[in-house]
């Protein structure tokens, strides 16, 4: 495995988190984080579709973990972005491995974007439902990953 440039992980993680990754006809393509300190998984979740390089920092990328909807609204899934916040990967390391992509993180954790599999996939989809309930502006706000 060879370090990736700041464009190939970019267009890697693209490419994962719009599901280019997965094979045609997946019915719900997507990605995931999971981060590990040391050998021990210390968290893991959905990714939303989106995600923003941070203008100040190339170190530095915005994601939008996704946990669990709020509940329901007129029966769809309905999420509160006070609790589905925006996170920060501060990557020191980026490499390409075994169709996902390995962060080694400035904090010393490591983190693993790839294909989003069981829970995290629904999930994945419940937010991708939500996200068309909202008006064109909010949608845009919150793709921007620049407030919560």
């Amino acid at each position: 495995m060879s370090n990736l440039t700041a464009d190939q992980l970019w267009n890697g993680l693209t490419e994962l988190l719009t599901g280019h990754h997965e094979a045609a006809g997946d019915e719900l393509p997507g990605a995931e984080l999971v981060v590990t300190d040391g050998k021990q998984e210390v968290f893991r979740a959905a990714l939303a579709r989106h995600a923003r390089r941070d203008r100040d920092e190339p170190a530095v990328i915005w994601i939008r973990p996704i946990m669990a909807s709020a509940g329901l609204e007129d029966d769809l899934p309905a999420f509160d972005l006070s609790i589905v916040r925006r996170r920060a990967l501060h990557v020191a390391v980026a490499q390409a491995s075994e169709g996902g992509l390995n962060f080694e993180l400035v904090t010393g954790q490591h983190a693993r974007v790839q294909p989003a599999r069981g829970i995290q996939l629904a999930v994945l989809q419940d937010f991708d439902t939500w996200m068309t309930t909202l008006t064109l502006e909010r949608r845009i706000e919150v793709e921007a990953l620049d407030s919560d």
